[in-house]
């Protein structure tokens, strides 16, 4: 050390001296960060799902989109029906309907099916919060999609309590009550992929799911059967679709840049 420091002029000696360190014209700048739409900054959700090395939130370059119809064949076409209410029935009876298998009358679509991409790990940002309200005394909505690290937030939108208790990977993520009237409690982040199932302790018959993904590249079909993913990077891709009663299916897309792939599918009424 005292070597380095009797060859190199003061300046350099100094830093030298002081812990080996080189001057500040030496010092590399850091890395710039992974390219991103100009003036927009990643989520806490993005920044979490990134963390964990699986997915990078980048300006996608010509995306394209997937719109999707799911459709129910058989007969006759199924129908909620009402459920027994044996708590707070003055409140909440005559108010539910199973939601298990909803299918539109005039156009055969089937709601709450989730499709999801795989094998993305870059493209647009994820959500930062998904809600999931107790309304009617039941959950609203009843299947959503958000990725890991997207944050769940909980309402109560009825006159009576509710508690909302989610189980992922077959273990309780946390069991909020949630009195009438009261302020909700903070969005809590979403720890890991797989089917979130939520509940209630009060009232048994309430259950809900929040599909969580590795990417933000999944949808679900709304009353009519359809459903639309924007933002996704040219390429062919495995899709999975998924209800809660009626499994999965598997296939291949492509993407094509600024372009609109479409997709029909096809569920056959339980056995």
């Amino acid at each position: 050390m005292i070597r380095k420091c009797l060859f190199s002029s003061f300046v350099l000696a100094l830093a030298a001296c002081d812990g080996d360190k080189p001057p500040a014209s030496q010092v590399q700048p850091p890395a710039a960060p992974a390219l991103k739409k100009e003036g927009a900054e990643p989520s806490k959700a993005a920044a979490l799902l990134r963390g964990g090395g699986s997915y990078e939130v980048v300006e996608v370059a010509s995306p394209g989109s997937l719109s999707v119809t799911v459709v129910f064949s058989g007969d006759p076409i199924p129908e909620p029906a009402e459920v027994a209410v044996d708590t707070d029935a003055e409140f909440c009876g005559h108010k539910v309907f199973t939601e298990d298998l909803l299918v539109d009358k005039a156009t055969r679509g089937l709601k709450n099916v989730v499709v999801r991409l795989e094998g993305i790990t870059r493209g647009k940002a994820p959500p930062d919060v998904v809600t999931v309200a107790n309304r009617s005394c039941s959950f609203d909505p009843h299947v959503s999609v958000a990725a890991k690290g997207t944050k769940i937030q909980l309402e109560n939108a009825d006159k009576v309590l509710h508690t909302t208790r989610p189980f992922l990977g077959g273990s309780s993520l946390f069991n909020a009550s949630l009195p009438a009237g009261e302020a909700p409690p903070p969005p809590r982040p979403i720890p890991r992929t797989g089917v979130m199932e939520i509940t209630c302790d009060v009232h048994k018959w309430m259950r809900g799911y929040v599909y969580v993904h590795t990417n933000p590249y999944a949808a679900v079909t709304d009353k009519s059967g359809a459903l639309q993913i924007d933002g996704i990077p040219p390429g062919k891709y495995t899709y999975v679709a998924w209800h809660e009663g009626l499994g999965e299916k598997k296939g291949e897309v492509e993407i094509v840049a600024g372009k609109q792939a479409e997709l029909k599918l096809e569920y056959a009424a339980p056995k």
